[in-house]
């Protein structure tokens, strides 16, 4: 059954003669705010007549497009069930894509396209010579005065690039010492032929000394998990030569094969290059760049050279960034506006500037890995890739969304997909990417093929018919979330020169190292007290804004206090700005200690003392206590919680969330959170009730005006016109488990209609009536023939023959219902539903209960007297897998006629992807499927206001 969604009809308490435009919006979102789905074809092993079917449901479902990704193989070739691995650019290969791009057209939907099979990028067709590189460094101790000599043939697994000594004193080498000594090192042969190097009769002067041999690694990264024909070496991401290589061989002939303006926009998946730390050019770009020879202090990259150690680190980190950012990141976008199309990039796993990184793209993209279905700030994967747009003016900021959501698969829920959705806007991303679905043929059977790190989003899952309810909702708050601009007053600067100047090299991931250093607990209490903000590098403080009266300004932002979070290394040119900030009225917050150095190797004397003279200015005086310069003010904090008490004497929240409940103080603010979007003089705020208890809160905005609509983006309904008696833009809102609104501040809208001074939202009054119909169900399964009478609700794992079943069942009876007063209400409240329930009466469905409450209003389909209820409800998958009837298929041998030809490789693949070996491990029993606990009727008179 396709589920209504909701639609334009649904309006209350609006005049007759006005529509606002944003009221408007909610009930005709734009197509280009749909969510969409990355949707695997696993080794290309596709159909035309399956390609459409599942681009059917996907459309169906209001999903607004695919992104393509092909990968592994899942089983082998099989004429009997019409599988057949298809190797990359083949000419099967292109007809089943232009297949389907012609199809995702006529449906009205866009696709987007992985620029590679797995990832990292690269293949078959990448040389050696361009693949990742990773140094390695090798101590040698010797004592001198001697004469040192080695031959490393077989010895060193790789390349000796680098040789470095320098002498050694009490744990640190001495950087006066350290010199290169690379132009010893030597050739060996054998038989003529070349074969290895050595170093012979080095020097050694008196004293204990350290030669650093740095070898580039033999063995190379290749492609993860590729399709057919694609295995081979990931490619340098610092060298454009390698980046223009990639895209001359494999993005120009798919561009010219199918045509440019098909794909939407190409796609760069996370950066997971292992180990990669270092590239060939990256010497002669260092002295280009940095102004002096890497080599010679080479060893500060591993070990300890005393004081010049982090600056030496930060250059050489700084340069790496550049080259990445530069080469790949902006070369990738370059090249996809070349071929008519667009680019979305997933920046998280690079050790670049992560703000560029992201900027980079047209669509910055985030990821939500884990069970993230949580209200908290996601720094690693969301939050920067967010800021990065909202600095960079990228509108649209995409999320990789439901990746690992639980572990094992096959037990996520619609109410756990909701709540990560919320989770994931509000951390300033507004348009969801499925992650995902699964490319199955009819041949696969049920469950069908499914990925092994994703949610099981597709026409598949037993709860798939539902879907759309929620694909809806994300659809309407996307559509709000990409009007206007974001709006924050407050900005975290990005201690990146820190994370450089510390870290040895390293396949440096600097997401997570930022998190780590400013601190999971900071960004969170900011946060929740109020303050929306993003995160600043050095480029958006130094070039990209402005100086107003009103703070730092960049696009629509006004960025009014400025934290430095544990921050000791400062470029100069950002502290001189900040100096500007404050004078000009910021206010400046440095969390434990203000800043001490400025990184980087040449002029470090000259440019610590002339940090120290402006931090002198900025920050002299008593830790604790505020001081004045200019119209601004700073202050130094010792911990994140006078950091939040500090915050607020300089500047009020920009909403402030005050629970009504005798509850825990702020335990409203801990669950519900806001976004912050203006356009012109209207200001639109998105807020979520991201936990299973209900809150009731006082929600005060500091840019309210007097006209205000409250909107409920699931049903598409207005929920309120208000127009505020006083000058506070308060409200009062009752929030149930999981319920989001969308609040417009809008003078244009409306005043004579629905004036309401408390700005109250609706809420049920207390229940005069309850009807128990707990007792005397029947359970009927038809897909297995079992039909049960049960004395009360129980969940149908209990029965032995219903012990695995994953599917539909039906719980049904009849109820008398008497007759109702005027205003009355009848609710059915549900206990326990495991997972979805969607409730007939009198054969018309009522609606579906998949998230709390599970409560629905029956008021208009109940009849006086008797009436025939019936609740389908359907569970997930996982008890299938628990099932020992359920056979591991074995290949036949070690050698097949069908691709990959030996049959281990698709072995594995079944073992840790295809028979769920992993959720047998860690699911022992059957988890409850259907209804259990109390069933209620409850008579409401007419909503109150509280």
């Amino acid at each position: 059954m396709k589920h209504k969604i909701p639609n334009e009809g649904c309006v209350r308490e609006m005049g007759a003669n006005h529509m606002s435009p944003y009221i408007e919006r909610m009930h005709n979102p734009p197509n280009e705010a749909k969510g969409f789905t990355r949707w695997w074809w696993y080794g290309a092993a596709v159909t035309k007549e399956e390609v459409r079917r599942e681009l059917a449901y996907m459309k169906e479902a209001g999903l607004g497009g695919v992104e393509l990704q092909i990968t592994y193989p899942l089983q082998a070739d099989s004429e009997e069930q019409g599988i057949r691995n298809r190797f990359y650019y083949s000419p099967e290969f292109f007809e089943m894509l232009d297949y389907t791009l012609l199809t995702a057209e006529e449906m009205g939907l866009f696709v987007d396209l992985t620029l590679c099979s797995g990832w990292p990028f690269g293949g078959p067709f990448v040389p050696y010579d361009m693949a990742p590189e990773i140094l390695i460094p090798y101590q040698i101790d010797v004592m001198g005065p001697s004469e040192y000599s080695q031959d490393f043939t077989t010895i060193l697994p790789g390349t000796p690039c680098k040789i470095v000594m320098g002498q050694f004193e009490n744990g640190v080498l001495l950087a006066d010492t350290l010199k290169d000594i690379t132009h010893l090192l030597e050739e060996t042969s054998l038989h003529g032929w070349p074969w290895g190097h050595g170093l012979n009769r080095v020097s050694i002067p008196e004293g204990h000394w350290k030669i650093y041999v740095f070898i580039t690694n033999l063995y190379k990264q290749q492609v993860g998990i590729p399709a057919p024909g694609m295995e081979g070496y990931a490619i340098d991401h610092c060298r454009k030569d390698v980046s223009d290589f990639y895209f001359a061989n494999f993005g120009d002939p798919l561009v010219e094969r199918i045509g440019e303006g098909r794909i939407r926009s190409f796609f760069c998946d996370s950066i997971e290059l292992g180990g990669n730390n270092w590239t060939s050019i990256l010497p002669e770009q260092f002295l280009l760049r940095r102004g002096y020879d890497l080599t010679p202090y080479m060893p500060a990259l591993w070990g300890d050279i005393g004081e010049l150690t982090a600056d030496i680190r930060y250059d050489y980190y700084k340069t790496f960034s550049e080259l990445t950012v530069e080469n790949f990141f902006r070369n990738f976008t370059d090249w996809c506006h070349s071929r008519g199309a667009k680019s979305r990039i997933q920046a998280h796993g690079t050790w670049g500037d992560i703000l560029q990184a992201y900027a980079a793209a047209d669509f910055p993209e985030g990821e939500t890995f884990g069970p993230n279905d949580k209200y908290e700030v996601n720094t690693v994967h969301r939050r920067l890739a967010s800021s990065a747009g909202h600095v960079y003016g990228r509108n649209v900021i995409t999320n990789e969304t439901f990746t690992w959501l639980r572990v094992p698969r096959f037990i996520e829920t619609l109410e756990m997909m909701k709540a990560a959705v919320d989770a994931v806007f509000l951390d300033g991303m507004n348009q969801i990417v499925n992650h995902g679905y699964s490319y199955s043929p009819e041949s696969a059977g049920k469950p069908g093929w499914a990925f092994y790190a994703s949610s099981f989003i597709s026409h598949n899952n037993t709860w798939w018919e539902y879907y759309a309810l929620l694909s809806s909702y994300i659809h309407t708050v996307s559509a709000f979330l990409q009007v206007g601009d974001s709006y924050s007053e407050v900005a975290i600067y990005l201690p990146q020169a820190d994370v450089w100047s510390s870290m040895p090299m390293a396949e440096l991931h600097m997401a997570m190292k930022l998190e780590e250093h400013i601190g999971k607990s900071l960004v969170n209490r900011v946060h929740k007290s109020g303050y929306g903000f993003d995160f600043l590098n050095d480029e958006a403080i130094t070039s990209l804004s402005r100086m107003t009266g009103e703070g730092l300004e960049i696009g629509a932002n006004r960025y009014k206090v400025m934290i430095l979070p544990h921050v000791n290394r400062l470029p100069l040119e950002t502290a001189l700005k900040l100096l500007d900030y404050v004078q000009a009225g910021g206010i400046l917050i440095a969390v434990t200690d203000r800043p001490r150095h400025v990184p980087g190797y040449l002029g470090r004397e000259a440019n610590n003392r002339s940090l120290g003279l402006i931090m002198d200015d900025l920050f002299a005086g008593e830790t604790g206590s505020w001081k004045n310069v200019g119209d601004g003010k700073t202050i130094t904090v010792g911990d994140e919680v006078e950091l939040v008490t500090r915050l607020r004497e300089a500047e009020a929240p920009d909403v402030q969330i005050e629970s009504l409940e005798s509850k825990a103080e702020d335990s409203a603010a801990q669950s519900i959170g806001y976004v912050h979007r203006i356009q012109e003089d209207v200001h639109i705020y998105f807020l979520s009730n991201v936990s299973n208890q209900a809150h009731n809160a006082r929600i005060r905005f500091k840019y309210g005006t007097k006209a205000a609509a409250v909107l409920d983006p699931m049903t598409r309904e207005t929920i309120r016109r208000i127009r505020l008696a006083n000058d506070s833009a308060s409200m009062e809102l009752a929030f149930e488990p999981y319920q989001s609104v969308i609040v417009v501040f809008d003078e244009a809208l409306e005043e004579d209609a629905g004036v309401l001074d408390t700005g109250a939202l609706p809420v049920l009054g207390q229940a005069t009536r309850h009807i128990d119909i707990t007792e005397s169900w029947k359970l009927r399964i038809p897909e297995v023939k079992f039909e049960q009478h049960l004395t009360s609700l129980q969940t149908w794992e209990q029965f032995e023959e219903t012990k695995y079943y994953c599917g539909s069942a039906y719980y049904e009876k009849n109820v008398d219902i008497p007759a109702l007063q005027p205003g009355e209400r009848i609710w059915l409240n549900l206990e326990g539903v495991h997972e979805v329930a969607e409730v007939f009466v009198n054969g018309r469905s009522a609606g579906a209960l998949w998230k709390a409450p599970r409560r629905l209003d029956l008021t208009d389909w109940l009849n006086e007297g008797d009436n025939a209820l019936s609740i389908k409800v359907v569970n997930v998958w996982i008890n299938h897998f628990l099932s020992p009837e359920l056979q591991k298929p074995q290949p036949e041998g070690p050698l097949t006629e069908q691709w990959p030809y030996f049959t281990e490789k698709i072995k594995q693949i079944r073992d840790r992807r295809l028979h769920t070996q992993k959720e047998r491990e860690q699911v022992k029993a059957p988890l409850p499927a259907g209804l259990s606990g109390k069933a209620m009727l409850s008579i409401h008179n007419l909503l109150r206001l509280i």
